[in-house]
């Protein structure tokens, strides 16, 4: 999961979200959040999808493509 830990923290500072809040959102503690953002653990494909889901993209996105350096993703999340 080569970008997941970048892309889920640049996703949810762009939301203007805290850890927790998303954590909240996703059914999971802050800590094991923070793990994922972080990039000591991996989540789990049920978490993945809700990720997913929560930000409207893919979970090949989300884990093969780095979301700050692709414009075209950002500009689909976006609409």
């Amino acid at each position: 999961m080569l970008y997941l830990s970048e892309n889920i923290r640049y996703l949810r500072s762009k939301a203007g979200k805290s850890q927790r809040a998303l954590a909240e959102q996703l059914g999971i503690t802050r800590a094991r959040y923070s793990k994922y953002e972080y990039g000591t653990a991996e989540p789990p494909l049920e978490i993945l999808l809700k990720i997913s889901d929560y930000y409207h993209v893919t979970i090949n996105v989300l884990i093969a493509v780095s979301i700050p350096d692709c414009s075209s993703v950002r500009k689909h999340q976006e609409e």
